[in-house]
This record gives C-alpha cells, structure tokens and sequence, in this order.
C-alpha cells in the first residue's frame, strides 16, 4: 500500500477546545486535565471547577463549565467556556459559550458571553400575542427569522454598577 491508499482515522479520544485567552481552536486528548496553547503558550486548565463554599481568587480560569451552588460565594473574575450560577458572585466574568444565573443568585460585575444570556421562559417568545392575529392584513415574512439564525450570535457585555457607595480619599 501506498501512503495515497489509505487515511489515518482521527482519534475518537480527542476534543476541541477553545483557548480563554486568543480564542483559537484546537484540538486536546479527553482525558488531559491541563495543556499549554500551542498558538499563544499559556497554561489551559481543562476540567470543571464546582465551588459549594465561599473562596477568593484573583481569578478562575478553565475551559470548561464553573459551577457555582446554592451556598457557594466567590469572590474573584471568572473566564470560562460556561458558567452556571445558583450562589454568590462578585467579579467581572467572560464566558465563552453561555452564562446562566438562577432567579435567587447573585451577581455584582460585569458579564460578557458568547450567546444570549437568558432566553424565553415557558414558550412565551414561541405564542403569538392575541392582538397580533386579528390584525390579518399585515403579511407575515419569514425570512428575517431565517437570516437571524444563521448568523453568530453576538457579544453580550452587561455592565454593572460595582460599588454604591462613593469612596472618599482625604
């Protein structure tokens, strides 16, 4: 056989990531629990981090899903592929994919994710409005609809009033 005659199979144990710091995909065996960027050389951690207690970093970093529980606080930045908020959090995060928070937590800092934080809740953006269908003159157009979904979904950036009250330097 000829090296032209046959195909080398891709690796079923390996996984795309995305690097938090120059955004370039590449690709990392599934069991690995850190690696070095191969375009920008920065240390990656890839495992989930899940925090039940209070802590405080200067920041946490991975490329994979913090989980933040119910009695969990942390004080510190978050950048991550996703973030699942239940607790407490006080710090700027970057999300890469989404950024969840639950109706009883807390966030105070600015929040930037790659998809729409939040989202319809119990099917209210799939129901027409009742005053929308006794208007039948108006033509419906699907194709915006068709457009908006094959385009990326943009940046988000939320900010946030950090501090109410004003510090004082004498």
């Amino acid at each position: 056989m000829q090296p032209s005659e046959y195909s080398v199979p891709v690796p079923s144990d390996r996984q795309a990531i995305l690097c938090l710091h120059c955004g370039k995909p590449q690709e990392v065996g599934r069991k690995a629990m850190s690696v070095t960027c191969k375009f920008c050389s920065k240390s990656l951690k890839l495992e989930d981090v899940k925090i039940t207690r209070y802590e405080a970093r200067r920041v946490i970093e991975t490329c994979g899903t913090v989980t933040i529980d119910k009695k969990g606080h942390v004080v510190s930045d978050v950048r991550c592929v996703n973030l699942l908020l239940r607790g407490k959090l006080k710090g700027d995060v970057v999300g890469l994919n989404k950024v969840e928070v639950a109706g009883d937590a807390e966030l105070k800092g600015d929040v930037t994710a790659g998809s729409r934080i939040g989202g319809p809740r119990n099917g209210q953006a799939a129901q027409k409005p009742a005053d929308e269908s006794a208007r039948p003159e108006e033509p419906v157009n699907q194709e915006p609809a068709v457009e908006e979904e094959a385009k990326p979904a943009p940046v988000i950036k939320i900010p946030v009033r950090k501090s109410v009250v004003p510090i004082r330097r004498h």
